[in-house]
């Protein structure tokens, strides 16, 4: 981090404005009644310190003898002190008790409301976000500090305002007494808040400089308790390895953070100690008085408690200040994600989507690089898919497949040249009309955890009552076959997350992200490695329903296998981000070009 940027970070910091405003749209209620229970309590402490003189007063003032009882008309004063103290005592009580339960419920609440607006941003980021490492510690740091530190704020906020009525009323009875005591009390006080200011600063740059380290740790944390790795972590046994790698950074990590709570610590310590030496120095001061018989005994108790008590609530002020600042300093790591600018961008004057397809979809010399590479994926791609019609990709590894879907998608755009759709360039739609009128079944597709019909309606939410299309969708690729034999049978839950799950093979798992795909009534359909994981007979089955399914959809299917692939009513060859050949499958073969051999070796190979 530079030191310009760092700067304005601790700048920002002094600011508590945004953190109350996500604050005040998650408990509008529970902020005003916390304001009012402040004011309360800031009051309610004064009054307590000086019905103790008052008490101390009444009752050194009379004489008393050995047979004085309660119902003394001598001791009435000094009973109703007490008892005007002991209602104070119960009011402070209540409102305390009434301040913790709004600060808990208040609490749930915001931070609920913080985990919103934290996935509403994560989805609407460009998936460029998630293949940046700048932008994922960006996103770590937000997912660690968004969620608690707006409630901590106003929580530190509403202690302060507390503190600050209650100290202001001590500090004035102080200096009525004496302007050195009242200045002293706040000597005291400032070192160990401007010392814990110092180390604040520093652990938030440490923070800023780790964050990989610290993500990297929770990545090894990640592999070690998940089902992702563990068929390899058992066979490789490579639990050790993974654990020491875990261990050897989070050495490093305590190490260096110890380093500052022990110098914090230290410091801590030599505040502590002067405030201490502050509070029995003036508690000499104040009984020198007593002794001279400047004032009274029951002035003593109240100037000595006043000064103690005011001590605590300006040491209360101060650090519940240091602590909205640390909060704030924080805070700027969600400021900072959710001021992502997005690199596909919304245009001002959406056109309308077509509601029928009619002219397809048309590459036009699009070209394309990810982030931070100069070469690129994409070099003058031209081609077109017209409305029933079925396209298939195919080219080696990284020959460019992959992208031209997420560029059809509009998950990214390309740097130059254009996507149109009907005519119409797509990037002239509202992005979330135009994706309507796609669906797809992505190489890596979802095991969603939940309900064989919600697997399927997820397609389509709005569609998600449609029992019966659900039940078609499947049908269409066998997965009903699977799913009905379940006890619970579309209410079953897939995968063995949750109790009572059916767990699915590879294979079914993928006919299940087929019927998702078809269950979405849409014009614009992908199949990116569709058939990866499903055997022959299965795979046959479905494609020779593919011409039926497309039902006039544009599809686009991307896939290793030649027997899918021939049935595609036109084929493009990618090598190196360009298409060197396209044409139906029988054309191709005739050309004896790149094509035809790549066919020929796999059909000499498995067919």
């Amino acid at each position: 981090m530079t030191p310009n940027s760092l700067n304005t970070k601790l700048k920002n910091a002094i600011r508590i404005d945004r953190a109350l405003k996500f604050v005040w749209q998650a408990s509008p209620l529970y902020s005003i009644l916390s304001g009012f229970i402040v004011l309360v309590l800031g009051v309610l402490p004064l009054a307590s310190l000086y019905l103790i003189k008052l008490i101390i007063d009444s009752v050194t003032g009379l004489d008393f003898s050995p047979d004085t009882s309660l119902l003394d008309q001598d001791f009435s004063t000094p009973l109703l002190y007490i008892g005007m103290a002991c209602a104070i005592g119960i009011f402070t009580a209540f409102f305390n008790f009434l301040s913790d339960y709004i600060k808990k419920a208040q609490s749930l609440i915001v931070t609920d409301h913080m985990f919103c607006v934290l996935h509403e941003k994560s989805v609407q980021a460009d998936l460029a976000f998630y293949e940046s490492p700048e932008y994922r510690n960006t996103l770590f740091r937000a997912q660690r500090e968004g969620p608690y530190r707006p409630t901590s704020i106003v929580n530190n906020l509403f202690i302060a305002t507390q503190s600050g009525a209650s100290f202001a009323a001590v500090f004035g009875l102080l200096f009525l007494f004496n302007p050195i005591l009242s200045i002293t009390l706040v000597a005291a006080a400032v070192p160990g808040v401007l010392l814990r200011l110092k180390y604040s600063e520093k652990i938030y740059s440490w923070q800023e400089k780790r964050t990989e380290d610290e993500r990297r740790a929770y990545y090894f944390h990640w592999m070690l308790t998940g089902d992702a790795h563990a068929k390899e972590f058992r066979l490789f046994n490579l639990g050790k390895h993974f654990i020491d790698q875990f261990k050897s950074i989070r050495k490093i990590l305590n190490k260096e953070k110890l380093y500052f709570e022990k110098r914090r610590s230290l410091g801590d310590f030599i505040a502590q100690s002067s405030s201490t030496l502050a509070v029995f120095g003036s508690f000499a001061y104040i009984a020198l008085k007593t002794a001279q018989g400047t004032i009274t005994l029951g002035d003593m108790v109240m100037y000595f408690q006043g000064f103690q008590k005011g001590l605590g609530f300006l040491k209360t002020l101060l650090e519940s200040g240091a602590q909205m600042y640390e909060d704030n300093l924080f805070l700027s790591h969600l400021y900072e994600f959710l001021t992502v600018k997005p690199q596909v961008l919304e245009p001002e004057l959406p056109c309308n989507v077509p509601k029928k397809i009619s002219e397809g979809i048309k590459f036009k010399n699009v070209n394309f690089s990810y982030q931070n590479s100069v070469k690129n994926v994409l070099n003058c791609v031209n081609f077109s898919i017209n409305p029933g019609e079925i396209v298939a990709l195919v080219g080696e590894n990284g020959s460019g497949k992959s992208t031209i879907v997420k560029l059809l998608a509009r998950l990214y755009d390309p740097q130059s040249g254009d996507i149109f759709l009907d005519g119409q360039n797509i990037k002239n739609f509202k992005t979330t009309d135009f994706r309507k009128k796609i669906s797809a079944v992505f190489q890596d597709h979802i095991k969603y955890q939940l309900s064989a019909k919600e697997n399927i309606f997820l397609g389509d939410t709005e569609q998600k009552d449609n029992i019966s299309g659900i039940k078609e969708a499947a049908r269409q690729t066998d997965a009903d076959k699977k799913i009905s034999s379940f006890p619970s049978g579309y209410d079953t839950i897939l995968g063995r997350w949750f109790k009572d799950g059916e767990e699915l093979s590879i294979g079914q798992w993928q006919m299940v992200a087929i019927s998702r795909a078809f269950f979405r009534n849409a014009e614009i359909v992908i199949l990116d490695e569709p058939s990866s994981a499903l055997d022959p007979k299965t795979e046959m089955n479905i494609f020779s329903k593919l011409k039926k399914l497309i039902k006039g959809r544009a599809a686009l299917v991307i896939s290793h296998r030649y027997s899918t692939v021939k049935m595609a009513d036109k084929i493009l060859v990618l090598d190196k981000g360009h298409i060197i050949e396209q044409g139906s499958h029988e054309e191709l073969i005739k050309e004896n070009g790149k094509y035809a051999k790549l066919y020929n070796t796999q059909a000499g190979g498995y067919i």
